[in-house]
């Protein structure tokens, strides 16, 4: 019914492989993070059908992966897939644009559920029910709390609009990361434009598309952007591997969840790191765990060298639910 290889593919009912590749009838992608379409040509090559939601699919055609039209199963969240006596269907995961948790229902009536990435359980993300649940454990051990994470939102919007005051801003993050990031600063009233460029002005492009409420956003090779560059009021957006290039002109941030005990921490004269993160930290895991109505948790040990610790941690204060640790 279920299993996690080494190569980090979620094994669900008999149908379908989540987030790694295995050769089955289906490859599900909860989202479009490096970790989680690791061999997807693979899949695309192997398996008839990718399943993901749209935002998800439209945002690997950026990042290099050409799924072929009927191969591409767009499933928007709530709506189930008959397949082969199983059911399959989709949960919002807030993490990036487009994540999502994955539910499949056997022939017998058995329920089995992936949680991929999350945060905000029972707030941004749904809290699933199924029979078996399968956890991420990312930030698994008890020392991972982030004490500010309720305040991060408008910390990280004070932080740029203070630095607006000084010139231009420049923000580093992963993709789908930074996409959220626009939609938070023009939440808190951010209203200077954006500037992008290359697959992060793509995935943008994407977040758009699909309702994500991002405003003013200027390539940076357009006649518009070049002008409000020579401005200097601006928040540009990049990858994280571009931090080693930065600016020094411009106010840096580097958003990292790693940075767990304080929010901001200064690293040169006009560079910070900041600890935003698109993660559940370990007490909200644990909350996730505690407030399922499943009794198996499977938690995920192929991208953490922490979910040995969260089993430790959950079998003693957590008594009540059987634990694995897979692979």
């Amino acid at each position: 019914m279920f299993n996690i290889l080494d190569n980090g593919a979620i094994l669900l009912g008999k149908n379908f492989t989540v987030d790694g590749h295995f050769r089955r009838l289906f490859r599900v992608v909860t989202h479009f993070h490096y970790d989680h379409i690791l061999n997807l040509d693979k899949s695309i090559e192997e398996c008839s059908g990718i399943i993901a939601t749209p935002i998800t699919l439209d945002a690997v055609n950026v990042l290099g992966y050409s799924v072929p039209k009927h191969k591409r199963i767009d499933l928007e969240y709530g709506i189930t897939l008959h397949i082969d006596g199983e059911k399959i269907r989709l949960e919002k995961a807030e993490h990036i644009m487009g994540s999502s948790q994955v539910i499949v229902k056997s022939e017998e009536g058995i329920e089995v559920a992936y949680t991929g990435d999350f945060k905000n359980p029972g707030k941004g993300t749904p809290i699933l029910n199924p029979d078996i649940l399968i956890i991420d454990a990312t930030y698994g051990h008890p020392s991972h709390r982030r004490q500010f994470k309720e305040e991060s939102d408008m910390l990280l919007s004070d932080y740029v609009m203070d630095a607006l005051l000084r010139g231009p801003v420049r923000i580093y993050a992963y993709y789908g990361k930074l996409q959220e990031v626009m939609r938070i600063l023009r939440q808190y009233k951010v209203k200077v434009p954006f500037i992008v460029t290359g697959k992060v002005g793509e995935l943008t492009k994407i977040a758009i598309k699909h309702g994500i409420k991002i405003e003013d956003v200027f390539d940076d090779k357009s006649e518009e952007g070049k002008e409000i560059i020579r401005d200097g009021i601006y928040v540009s957006f990049h990858h994280v591997t571009e931090f080693k290039k930065r600016d020094k002109n411009a106010t840096n941030f580097l958003l990292d969840g790693w940075q767990l005990s304080e929010f901001i921490k200064q690293i040169d004269q006009k560079s910070y790191i900041l600890g935003y993160s698109s993660h559940a930290d370990f007490e909200d895991t644990i909350y996730y765990i505690d407030n399922t109505t499943a009794d198996t948790i499977v938690v995920d040990g192929s991208r953490s060298k922490y979910a040995k610790d969260l089993v430790e941690y959950a079998k003693k204060y957590i008594p009540r639910k059987s634990f694995i640790l897979l692979p």
